[in-house]
């Protein structure tokens, strides 16, 4: 592995070995959960989820969308671990998984700020 150069611009010894492990980490699992959020429709069902869980009928009221077109954001939700889903009786409910807890309580700051 090759080091960082100290010149031109000097670096501590702390700061030269944390970009030297940010240099070897892999931000694949990061780079897919931005991919998840980056759609409008996908925080409004994490924003919702943030009240309580939820079933899939009151999402698609919620969206506006059908049930195939929900199903796609909601499969990118559950692939990235930020949701998950149970069964009761004829009901298929959506909840926040840790995960998705800590994501979720990012979307507030985030919310027309910028």
């Amino acid at each position: 592995m090759e080091e960082l150069p100290v010149n031109p611009y000097p670096l501590s010894k702390v700061e030269k070995e944390a970009l030297e492990k940010i240099k070897v980490k892999n931000c694949k699992v990061a780079a897919e959960v931005c991919k998840a959020i980056a759609d409008p429709v996908r925080i409004k069902i994490l924003e919702a989820l943030r009240q309580r869980e939820l079933c899939v009928c009151v999402l698609v009221d919620l969206t506006g969308l059908q049930y195939s077109t929900l199903s796609y954001h909601l499969k990118q939700l559950k692939d990235t671990g930020l949701i998950s889903s149970d069964k009761d009786g004829s009901y298929l409910i959506y909840s926040l998984t840790p995960k998705g807890k800590v994501i979720n309580s990012l979307l507030p700051v985030l919310d027309d700020r910028f």
